[in-house]
């Protein structure tokens, strides 16, 4: 299965929450490798504090790595619809700040799983995110590749489109307790705003969602927020994230 089709698998034509699907990795040309990894580690995901598809709940995986694509899977088995939001490209040999090669595994695994579920196309969505998008703080010294992203406002749907999908409320799961990550934060406060409620699930755990009250993060709702983040970001030609940083002697740079 090429990259393509294996998209079309994750974002459906027919998907209502296809449009905000990233094809970053999928048109990443260090995408196509071997076979696809076989696990059942998904099976044994606790998925209790998951209401039901018709609860008009949406649900926002912030896991490291690939746990976010694999935790899906068990949702998807009662009726959610996973939309990956992965937006740094694989980048050349060990070098990269932040390590995408299992989710890569994952899309191309889970997504071939994804064919035998015959999931609606108003189905709620499980938006799927990489807890390491930020790289640990690692600094991005010349020579390394600097595939770090952040989660923008813009990737998401407007408050009023859940709204106006029977979304009522959303649940943020993690592997801990406590706030969101400071991108998401101005995301997930924008929602809240609305009046769509915010839960907060530590997926480890077998306590169900607690209301969690989003505090107002650094420089919400400024008008330069966004390009003061993108200023210490590294656009990739392909789209996403993701490009080698310059030694001083070839150019300036951001670390």
């Amino acid at each position: 299965m090429n990259p393509s089709e294996l998209y079309k698998l994750w974002a459906p034509e027919d998907a209502i929450w296809s449009r905000w699907a990233k094809p970053v990795l999928f048109a990443d040309k260090t995408f196509i490798g071997g076979e696809p990894t076989q696990t059942t580690q998904w099976q044994s995901s606790n998925n209790a504090w998951v209401p039901t598809s018709e609860s008009g709940t949406a649900v926002v995986l912030d896991l490291p790595g690939p746990d976010a694509a694999w935790y899906a899977l068990a949702l998807s088995q009662r009726g959610y619809r996973p939309v990956p939001l992965y937006n740094g490209v694989v980048g050349p040999g060990p070098s990269a700040l932040v390590n995408v090669c299992g989710i890569v595994d994952a899309l191309h695994a889970v997504g071939e799983s994804l064919m035998s579920l015959q999931l609606r196309p108003d189905a709620p969505p499980i938006f799927l995110l990489d807890e390491n998008r930020f790289a640990g703080g690692i600094i991005a010294s010349p020579g390394r590749f600097d595939n770090r992203w952040w989660v923008f406002p813009q990737d998401f749907p407007s408050a009023n489109f859940l709204l106006s999908q029977g979304i009522r409320s959303v649940i943020l799961g993690q592997n801990r307790t406590g706030s969101p990550q400071r991108d998401l934060a101005h995301v997930l406060l924008r929602w809240q705003e609305a009046g769509i409620q915010i839960l907060a699930c530590d997926v480890n755990s077998q306590a169900q969602p607690t209301p969690l009250r989003v505090q107002r993060p650094n420089n919400f709702r400024a008008l330069w927020y966004q390009a003061l983040v993108l200023a210490g970001l590294r656009r990739n030609s392909a789209g996403g994230f993701g490009a080698v940083v310059p030694q001083p002697s070839s150019g300036g740079g951001f670390g």
